[in-house]
């Protein structure tokens, strides 16, 4: 092996690592914020999902549009394809492309715009709604979170 190969597959190596990392911190500040454990989240009954960095409880959020059901597919199946445990048939979620309402007008310059997930979930282009308070970490692999929605 060249060095240039050997540095080539170091740097492959770091990213990985780098990655797993990152996850992991994820999964831990959640858990370390007291938002629950794995597996936790379906007894609760918890009825939507949310990815871990995009989450801003009581922050409200306009509706953008609906993800066509392909799309939700994909993103709640694990990286490179098929199934995490805690979702054993992706196509009975619903997902939407959320935006926060942050302020400073116009433009949606500086908002966050991210999805939320849910089994029957029905919502409306224009809706607003908050994520409450509590939440629980419903997959460490996927990075989401379990909460519920509230009326703004």
């Amino acid at each position: 092996m060249t060095v240039r190969e050997q540095q080539d597959a170091e740097n492959v190596e770091s990213e990985e690592r780098r990655s797993f990392m990152k996850k992991g911190a994820l999964a831990t500040g959640a858990l370390a914020l007291g938002l629950g454990s794995a597996g936790s989240a379906s007894a609760q009954g918890r009825n939507v999902l949310v990815y871990t960095y995009d989450y801003h409880p009581q922050v409200q959020f306009r509706v953008v549009n609906s993800l066509e059901q392909a799309t939700t597919v994909r993103l709640l199946e694990r990286p490179g394809g098929g199934n995490v445990p805690e979702i054993s048939q992706p196509d009975d979620y619903d997902g939407y492309i959320i935006r926060y309402l942050l302020g400073g007008g116009g433009g949606g310059q500086g908002q966050i715009t991210t999805f939320v997930f849910g089994r029957n979930l029905s919502l409306s282009q224009g809706d607003t709604r908050q994520f409450s308070g509590d939440a629980s970490v419903f997959s460490s692999t996927l990075n989401l979170l379990s909460t519920s929605l509230r009326s703004s």
